[in-house]
Parts: structure tokens; C-alpha cells; sequence
């Protein structure tokens, strides 16, 4: 059976550059499951550094802290959500799946005829 076509679409806030979109919903989502920004990157295939550098650049834009960081030690360090980010990362959720909802709507609209 032959693939459906769909629409599909990836939506980012942006400022100066990118700013948050698919990839730091995903990496901050990690971050509330694994407790740890470095183990969220890694689960992603990507490097801490790159992973810091755009929590770093994201959190400059938005002129809020993303994650609170912990110190490592006997305990371990880690990271976890700040109420902001937590706010925005379920603000981005909602807002995707309702813009793709919309966008789907819009696709049967315009292209019922290839869709189907």
C-alpha cells in the first residue's frame, strides 16, 4: 500500500534567529523525564554543548531561565524545568497541535482530491 500523502509543518517562535521550536521542546522534554540537561542531549544525539548553547541562546532571547541547573557532587548534578519554561513548553505543545489541526483542516480543504 502506497504512502498517504499529508501536510506537514515545523513551527517555530522566532526573534533574532530561531528561538524555540520542535527541537528545545524536545530537548526540555527530555530534561523533565531523564533530570539531566547532558542525558536529555545524549537520548538526542547530541552533543552537551550544543545542547547548552541553544538552552543558552534561547533563554538570552526570551530573557528568562529554561532550567534551574544543580551542582554536581556526592548527589550528581542536574537540571530541571523552571516554572517558565515549563509554562512555555506546554504553551508550544498546545499551540502545535492546534496549529497542525488547523493545517490538516486547511490540507482537505485545499487538496481533498490528492489527500484522500
Amino acid at each position: 500500500m502506497a504512502e498517504k500523502i499529508r501536510v506537514r509543518a515545523s513551527l517555530r517562535l522566532v526573534k533574532e534567529g530561531k528561538l524555540f521550536g520542535p527541537g528545545i521542546a524536545q530537548l526540555l522534554e527530555g530534561v523533565d523525564k531523564l533530570g539531566s540537561l547532558r542525558r536529555s542531549a545524549a537520548h538526542m544525539q547530541m552533543s552537551y554543548n550544543k545542547a547548552w548553547s541553544v538552552i543558552h541562546d534561547c533563554e538570552e532571547q526570551l530573557g528568562f531561565p529554561l532550567l534551574e541547573r544543580r551542582i554536581g557532587g556526592a548527589g550528581g548534578g542536574g537540571a530541571a524545568l523552571t516554572e517558565k519554561g515549563r509554562e512555555l513548553l506546554c504553551r508550544y505543545r498546545a499551540f502545535d497541535t492546534e496549529a497542525h489541526e488547523m493545517l490538516e483542516r486547511l490540507a482537505q480543504e485545499y487538496f481533498a482530491e490528492i489527500l484522500d
